[in-house]
């Protein structure tokens, strides 16, 4: 206790706290987490850690984005269906990774500079596809709608093959009222998240060069 009110006194730095944010953070969630038990944690007062980052909002902000950049963004390159296909699976690895801290991408529209770094990739990369700016705007924010909805379902357990009873619930259904629901049933036992992925994918940047060559 001596030693942690001597580090309350010498002051403590900015990214100190974030570190031992984002590892309180990722260990016990977000109901677990609160500015009064990091503070307990780093050693000063809960005041001292408001004075660093103002809110509890812009630390779980900062939180996001340090998870962020733990996890190697791609640069940018001349294929930019291979570009987005590579921010797609950053932020799918981070969700792998940090499944506690990823909800928290989908609060704010940029986290901080490592989320600014992936968006200016995805942006440049609509653009070069051949899309006005207010489409890029739009699929911009549409394609991260995309992937942190997919990578969080997939951490809470939704793009996973369908177990026994899931399989009987299903082919207790009416025949006729749900044949193609029936009819996947052998699709769904063997579903394949990584494909799943890879799939839907390759189906949204056909969509982009689709939109793009009509000009809409």
């Amino acid at each position: 206790m001596t030693e942690l009110k001597s580090r309350a006194r010498r002051g403590v730095e900015k990214s100190e706290i974030l570190d031992a944010a984002f590892t309180l953070f990722a260990s016990v969630g977000e109901q677990g987490f609160s500015i009064r038990k990091l503070a307990a944690v780093v050693g000063v007062d809960p005041m001292t850690i408001l004075h660093h980052f103002g809110s509890k909002e812009e630390l779980l902000r900062a939180i996001a984005d340090h998870a962020l950049r733990g996890i190697e963004i791609p640069a940018a390159t001349a294929n930019w269906k291979n570009d987005l296909k590579a921010v797609a699976n950053a932020y799918r690895m981070l969700a792998h990774r940090h499944p506690r801290v990823f909800h928290l991408h989908f609060r704010y529209n940029a986290t901080g500079p490592a989320d600014h770094i992936s968006s200016e990739i995805v942006y440049c990369a609509l653009r070069h596809a051949g899309l006005a700016d207010t489409q890029v705007a739009g699929l911009g924010l549409a394609f991260y709608a995309f992937v942190l909805g997919f990578a969080l379902a997939e951490t809470e357990g939704l793009l996973r093959p369908i177990g026994e009873s899931e399989e009987t619930e299903l082919e207790a259904l009416d025949s006729e009222t749900y044949k193609a629901t029936r009819a996947l049933i052998p699709a769904l036992k063997t579903l394949d998240p990584d494909a799943a992925f890879d799939d839907s994918m390759d189906a949204f940047i056909a969509g982009v060069a689709d939109l793009a060559r009509s000009g809409s």
